[in-house]
């Protein structure tokens, strides 16, 4: 008799996101073994990541640090690569940075540029490891609205000169620093309102400036991170964390809690998402959450299905930058110093209650040196070739000149766990492979698939996406409207893509099918899309095959 054809869909494939931490061999389908320059979608979707267009072009030294501040009513973008820190403006492209003016240029000597900027009571504050803090302060009209801090307003237990804070907070009225060289577990507070100011001018003053030695509290270790809490103020060191409670009313500030043997290996990894924090520690990204019970402060793994991949790659660096995309949910990490960069979904938890995690990857000299939130342009990218790039667009967009840009593809990729075809002593005749996608029209698929846990593929072969058309009539209004159809196109790069509307219908759902051979027990398949200006996406994922011979 012959045998029965079998249909078997890979339910909910990716899911659940990558996991390299479990047996690829008996993981769920719902997990990838593989996840590079893709997103996950709400419905578990696999899409391709967006791409990186370039706001401004190359300047050679890498953009160590972005952030967006309140200038007297008006946001603006900071950027520092080397010894100088801009304002930068991308309404115009432009050809490289501005090289004048008391607005927007402030050179610092010395330094790589890794600044950490804090934006408190109208000002700007820089702290740099080693170097003099820096001030920026709009108000100051026509004259030089930078300046260093102030030698004579430092602590009393610092010496002259030494007053050099590597990282800070602005919150509670007050400008709270640590990391000082020669008090490197001392947290200093300013004076209330001025962030300028960390003396003790009058004994029993609410309004002076303080410290606190928490040697006192952990013994010896570095404060590495500030941030507030919960209405607390978290003290990360690098071993330890400190959790002090009322540091609003300097008067009734004591100590809650201490949370001893982790710390946070990295300044900047450090982002608030809802109530909670997230920082890199010396194990892995971890959360800092309250539970119901006041003097409990849990420490969540969050790279549990990633651990010894991440914590490898803290061994090589803890050279770090992250941003958190409020809107999207995820929290994006990079290693600045390899070209490996993690995206944490916090939208959506695997079974162990882990963020869902991606990977990205770019082309020598695109890497990030830094990312930064911001309201008014998105993700911003500080690129190593010393460019800062929005995250928009399907082609990684290099400014050329002037308003001149070139494109260029990338590629995102991604394997699925190893599947059993559901025979316990033979092996399946391999038929036929389903593919559901959306969108990436012109885009190259490129497919390969693995048989019995070899480590090469059994076939290679590549797929021209051609996605079914919707027209040009919109499901949200008229083609001029923000949900409307697109039908105009430009031309470049040989790429033609739409140039309207956001959310407008362009490519509709394909099926695609393509052979298999051979007979195995257990499959894996290797997905890679070229991006090519649209949008990608995976919908579905179906195996035909049929009972074979015993083996």
């Amino acid at each position: 008799m012959a045998k029965q054809l079998q249909y078997q869909t890979l339910a909910n494939i990716g899911l659940n996101g990558l996991n390299t931490q479990d047996n690829p061999a008996t993981l769920d389908p719902s997990y990838l073994t593989k996840a590079e320059n893709i997103v996950l979608r709400e419905s578990g979707r696999i899409s391709l990541r967006k791409g990186f267009k370039q706001k401004i072009a190359p300047s050679g030294v890498a953009i160590a640090s972005i952030t967006e501040h309140n200038d007297q009513g008006t946001n603006k973008i900071f950027a520092s690569h080397g010894t100088s820190i801009y304002t930068v403006d991308f309404t115009t492209p432009a050809g490289a940075f501005p090289s004048s003016g008391a607005d927007v240029k402030h050179t610092v000597s010395n330094t790589d540029g890794n600044w950490q900027f804090v934006n408190f009571n109208d000002r700007m504050s820089c702290v740099h490891e080693g170097v003099v803090p820096q001030r920026y302060d709009g108000s100051q009209g026509s004259g030089s609205k930078w300046a260093a801090f102030d030698n004579a307003h430092r602590p009393a237990t610092v010496s002259s000169g030494e007053f050099k804070p590597s990282c800070a907070a602005g919150f509670y009225g007050r400008l709270w620093v640590g990391g000082v060289a020669e008090e490197r577990d001392v947290l200093h507070y300013s004076t209330l309102l001025d962030s300028d100011d960390f003396r003790i001018t009058s004994v029993n003053s609410a309004s002076n400036g303080g410290s606190f030695d928490l040697k006192n509290v952990w013994g010896k270790d570095d404060i590495i991170a500030i941030a507030p809490f919960y209405g607390q103020l978290a003290v990360f060191g690098r071993n330890n964390i400190a959790i002090y409670e009322s540091p609003d009313v300097i008067g009734s500030m004591k100590l809650n809690e201490v949370i001893r043997g982790v710390g946070c290996v990295a300044r900047d990894s450090v982002q608030h998402i809802g109530d909670d924090l997230v920082f890199l520690s010396s194990t892995g990204l971890r959360s800092l959450a309250r539970t119901s019970e006041k003097d409990k402060v849990p420490l969540t793994d969050l790279s549990v299905n990633i651990k010894d991949t991440l914590i490898r790659n803290i061994g090589q660096s803890t050279a770090v930058k992250s941003a958190y995309i409020e809107n999207e949910g995820i929290y994006v990490m990079t290693f600045t110093a390899s070209n490996i960069t993690y995206v944490f979904d916090f939208k959506h938890l695997t079974p162990n209650q882990a963020p869902r995690v991606t990977t990205w990857t770019f082309d020598v000299d695109r890497e990030p040196a830094s990312l930064a939130y911001t309201t008014l342009y998105g993700m911003l990218i500080g690129q190593k070739d010393g460019s800062i790039a929005g995250y928009e667009g399907y082609f990684d967009t290099d400014l050329a000149g002037a308003d001149t840009y070139s494109y260029a593809s990338y590629t995102g990729s991604f394997e699925t766990t190893w599947v059993n075809l559901g025979e316990s002593v033979g092996a399946s005749l391999l038929k036929r492979l389903f593919m559901v996608l959306e969108g990436g029209s012109g885009a190259i698929l490129g497919l390969k698939w693995y048989k019995d846990f070899s480590s090469s593929p059994s076939k290679t072969t590549s797929i021209t996406l051609n996605p079914t058309t919707t027209g040009s009539t919109s499901l949200w209004g008229a083609s001029s409207s923000l949900y409307g159809a697109t039908t105009a196109t430009h031309t470049h790069v040989a790429a033609t893509h739409p140039s309207s509307s956001t959310y407008a219908p362009l490519y509709g759902l394909r099926e695609y099918r393509t052979s298999l051979t051979g007979s195995a027990k257990n499959l894996k398949i290797s997905i890679s899309i070229q991006s090519n200006g649209y949008d990608a996406s995976l919908q579905d994922l179906t195996l035909l095959h049929k009972q074979g011979k015993i083996r």
